[in-house]
């Protein structure tokens, strides 16, 4: 540093063809290798973590998925809990099931003309009433009484039969024929269907019982 602040004072002016000048390159190639070196140490200290620092864990080496990853802990279970699967096989129909499945067609289909809900509720399950109940309602709101009667079975098929859990199922495919007619409340006037003509009817009938019920309705679908 000398040597180059007299040369810019003019004093080392002669120095150009002596050592002098030789001094100074070596003096300034000096200064800019400490520099540089200084730069180099202290870009790669900002680069290196804190000692001690942890590694997250929350992210694992697929990050391109997005998806954090839970710490692994030893006290979690690494398997998936199994839910107990119901108990369910098939169950044969005996003639005694049948006689139940044709008694309670004539008895639920005469209990809904008469608008019975008492009867109703003894034959079907809660869920299968509160439907029946309703469209009895929407009946009655228009003025109109649904009457069924005479009611016959034609012929019956079993599509499935099982029990579960200690509930025994049966779906009955039913095909039957009945008086039915919807008719004025207060007139007394068929506003349709035939009186005198019964009409035939496929349905899909479901059946339910326990250790405490017996068999009772508990869905009707169409066929």
């Amino acid at each position: 540093m000398g040597g180059l602040i007299g040369m810019l004072l003019g004093n080392g002016l002669g120095a150009l063809g002596g050592s002098g000048m030789l001094m100074a390159l070596l003096q300034i190639a000096l200064i800019g290798g400490l520099v540089w070196f200084g730069l180099k140490m202290f870009r790669r200290r900002s680069t290196l973590a804190p000692a001690g620092m942890p590694v997250s864990p929350r992210y694992s080496a697929n990050a391109f998925t997005g998806v954090p990853q839970q710490p692994f802990s030893a006290s979690a279970s690494t398997f998936p809990v199994r839910q107990a699967e119901p108990q369910t096989h098939e169950i044969a129909i005996t003639r005694e099931d049948q006689q139940s499945f044709q008694r309670l067609l004539t008895d639920v289909q005469d209990a809904f003309g008469r608008e019975d809900y008492a009867q109703l509720r003894a034959y079907t399950t809660p869920e299968l009433m509160s439907y029946l109940a309703e469209e009895l309602s929407q009946n009655a709101t228009k003025g109109q009484r649904n009457e069924v009667s005479a009611t016959e079975l034609l012929g019956a098929e079993v599509a499935e039969a099982w029990s579960e859990d200690g509930t025994d199922y049966a779906t009955i495919a039913m095909r039957y024929q009945s008086i039915d007619i919807m008719r004025d409340r207060n007139s007394g006037e068929v506003v349709s269907g035939d009186p005198h003509q019964p009409s035939v009817t496929t349905e899909l009938w479901t059946f339910v019982r326990d250790a405490r019920t017996p068999w009772r309705l508990s869905a009707i679908q169409e066929a």
